[in-house]
């Protein structure tokens, strides 16, 4: 699959910000040797000068990696991916190609083995949205998505409906995949705006709830899932909500993972942390650092594979100027000792 770019461009104040530090280093980067002796194993490393820098992340219930690649949706237009890759990361699999556009950003797959991906796309507003990924690499934009302004983190819910955020519309969008009706505005709410950039982002179902993170907020929200399928009141459940976008400890909070106990597994992408929060207090510890090797982690999935399952995978997107234990671009994996959730089973 291919597209073309234009020089439209939305709401891009993220660009600004961040365009000076990148243009002096990303093509210095280059993956790091792996340091097993932290605890981070790389499953994956990918090439930086090629533009391969993974984001979104998903897992099937063999254990097989999904992985997005390309620019984020903030930068210049380069190419993009999906890749699929063994669960022993020796494999990889190019499931479908953006040529000179942006790379799609959240991806998620379910029991069935269903792919979806968000493709944010402000140089060329006609492709954004979120798309089913067919088997013969072409994709089709779900109904009404080309709506969300800026859709970037997914997950199901049990009823195998999607939930999707909107990072720039402070919002989350819901999607029905059974094709019984366009994709609807679920929950617009301040605790999910982003002051004008990245707001919603990462999002993870728990029972009867969503969680999402808010990047530029530094917030964790939980948004209950009513009786009648509409959202009930957003809750901040951790995160300053006083300090607007100002820096606190969530700050950069991006990608989010439950396991079964409920505990929420964030990364702080613009800190190089991985922290694991209790939502019932807001409570939090770091579990990882750059120290460990983390470079601007984005996404987050746990192992479905035999002995996988108290297992973290991470995307290291690597985009901003290296430290010096960075392991680059790749995938990362890390023993967190508690067990995901398993993918949703439906009918």
């Amino acid at each position: 699959m291919s597209t073309s770019s234009s020089n439209h461009c939305g709401n891009c104040r993220w660009l600004i910000r961040v365009t000076a530090l990148l243009i002096c280093s990303i093509v210095t980067l280059t993956p790091a040797v792996a340091k097993a002796e932290d605890g981070v194993v790389p499953v994956a490393s990918f090439d930086a000068g090629m533009q391969h820098w993974p984001e979104g992340l998903t897992i099937d219930k063999k254990g097989n990696m999904y992985v997005t690649q390309g620019s984020p949706f903030w930068y210049l237009p380069s190419d993009g991916w999906i890749k699929k890759i063994s669960p022993d990361g020796t494999e990889a699999e190019e499931l479908a190609f953006f040529e000179d556009g942006q790379g799609p950003a959240g991806i998620v797959v379910n029991a069935r083995g269903d792919i979806y991906f968000a493709w944010p796309n402000p140089f060329d507003l006609t492709k954004n949205g979120v798309y089913q990924l067919h088997d013969d690499g072409t994709a089709e934009r779900l109904e009404g998505t080309q709506n969300i302004i800026l859709a970037n983190g997914l997950a199901f819910d049990y009823n195998d409906d999607l939930f999707v955020s909107d990072s720039l519309g402070g919002a989350i969008w819901r999607i029905p995949t059974d094709g019984s009706g366009p994709a609807q505005l679920w929950s617009f709410d301040a605790s999910l705006a982003g002051c004008g950039d990245v707001g919603a982002n990462g999002v993870a179902i728990w029972e009867d709830s969503v969680y999402v993170a808010n990047t530029l907020q530094g917030l964790l929200v939980r948004i209950p899932i009513l009786e009648d399928g509409s959202a009930g009141q957003p809750e901040v459940v951790a995160g300053d909500d006083t300090n607007g976008c100002d820096f606190d400890d969530l700050w950069g909070i991006d990608g989010i993972a439950l396991d079964v106990h409920g505990n929420v597994y964030a990364l702080l992408v613009l800190q190089d942390k991985l922290v694991r929060i209790d939502p019932s207090d807001g409570s939090y510890e770091v579990l990882l650092t750059a120290t460990d090797g983390l470079h601007n982690p984005a996404s987050i999935a746990f192992g479905t594979g035999k002995g996988e399952r108290q297992s973290v995978f991470i995307t290291n997107f690597a985009l901003f100027p290296p430290g010096p234990d960075s392991l680059g671009p790749a995938v990362l994996k890390y023993d967190v000792g508690v067990p995901g959730l398993p993918i949703p089973q439906t009918d």
